[in-house]
């Protein structure tokens, strides 16, 4: 069912614990490289209580782990919007992020 709403077109970035690990400027990377490539939507993908299917992550262009701990669900979403709005402000080279 997830994957009907994904299009051909879309970066899908699965959470997943054997994912890899990124700093903050990592992830500001990772995005950079698909506004490069002028990616329509860019898609975060958040497992349940036994992660994401074999299929779910086949389909993924990135693996990401945020750690090898792991987090609940709603831990998860709050950690993922916290990452992605520090990655664009890296990206826009505001001082919201220290380093």
């Amino acid at each position: 069912m997830i994957l009907s709403k994904i299009q051909k077109d879309d970066f899908l970035i699965a959470l997943d614990e054997r994912g890899i690990l990124l700093s903050s400027e990592g992830l500001a990377q990772q995005i950079q490289l698909c506004a490069n490539n002028s990616t329509k939507r860019v898609i975060f993908l958040i497992g349940g209580a036994f992660g994401l299917s074999d299929t779910i992550l086949t389909r993924s262009n990135f693996k990401w782990s945020l750690s090898k701990l792991v987090f609940p669900h709603q831990l998860v979403r709050l950690i993922l919007a916290e990452q992605v709005y520090r990655a664009c402000t890296i990206l826009k080279n505001e001082k919201y992020h220290h380093q």
